[in-house]
């Protein structure tokens, strides 16, 4: 009886502190249902939202048919212990809410750090803190740029007590590592980055990219260099306008208030 009082301490012990261990996932499946619906060839769906310390519309994102969030930390306050109850409530309501059976939508952290500062502390504190899914980065101006924070997500850790504990062969970026489960998405909106814009689709490890507040005719180029490189072409987008979207050949369709 002691034996196996004491086994089955040890048992509770394990599902509590190593809760990676019963989550069911195997070494084929994808943790990260973004990137699952971009490697099948289809367009993703998503919205931004800043509105952290909102249950009510955390509840709506969740249970709705969207495909990702963005959640903007760039114009919200800078704080990751709200951004930690975010990416749980998210996962709550998704589990407890949805009538039928979907995954949770995955979370990406638009940090509030652009890219020409130094992003790194604020990117593995993201990866770290609650089950987000990779990074959405403004302003991006210069492969250098984007090297520095691919690099910090390549070496962050994530969090195995908050319900996303990703093996350390699959803790990469995508599609670099072809079983990276993390999206580095990046943001050319300035004139800098429009004249790098080559090296910056070039730079491995970003997995997609998308424009803002720069000219039409500099957003068609950069969309075909991502189309040539591979690199996922994202793009702002209102309900009407969707569909025109992706006729255009964008992949990762965001509405909201922008990029």
């Amino acid at each position: 009886m002691k034996f196996r009082m004491k086994k089955l301490r040890g048992i509770m012990v394990a599902a509590i502190f190593f809760p990676c261990l019963s989550t069911g996932v195997t070494s084929d499946q994808r943790m990260n249902s973004l990137i699952s619906i971009l490697e099948s060839g289809r367009p993703a769906i998503g919205i931004r939202t800043g509105a952290l310390t909102s249950p009510r519309i955390v509840k709506t994102l969740a249970t709705s048919d969207v495909d990702f969030i963005v959640v903007d930390i760039e114009h919200e306050i800078y704080d990751f212990g709200m951004l930690h109850r975010f990416l749980l409530e998210v996962q709550d309501f998704s589990n407890r809410y949805r009538t039928e059976p979907r995954v949770a939508p995955a979370v990406l952290v638009k940090l509030a750090h652009r890219a020409t500062w130094d992003p790194r502390y604020e990117i593995t504190e993201s990866l770290k803190v609650g089950p987000s899914m990779g990074i959405w980065i403004p302003t991006v101006e210069g492969r250098a740029d984007l090297e520095r924070a691919i690099s910090a997500v390549r070496g962050a850790e994530t969090s195995a007590l908050e319900g996303l504990d990703i093996p350390l062969e699959r803790s990469d970026a995508w599609p670099l590592n072809p079983r990276g489960e993390l999206l580095v998405v990046a943001i050319i909106e300035t004139e800098e980055g429009v004249r790098h814009a080559q090296e910056i689709v070039e730079t491995p490890g970003l997995s997609a990219l998308g424009t803002a507040h720069i000219p039409d005719a500099d957003a068609e180029r950069i969309l075909k260099m991502c189309q040539r490189r591979g690199v996922v072409p994202a793009v702002n987008a209102t309900p009407e306008d969707v569909k025109a979207k992706i006729d255009s050949g964008y992949k990762l369709i965001i509405m909201g208030l922008g990029l």
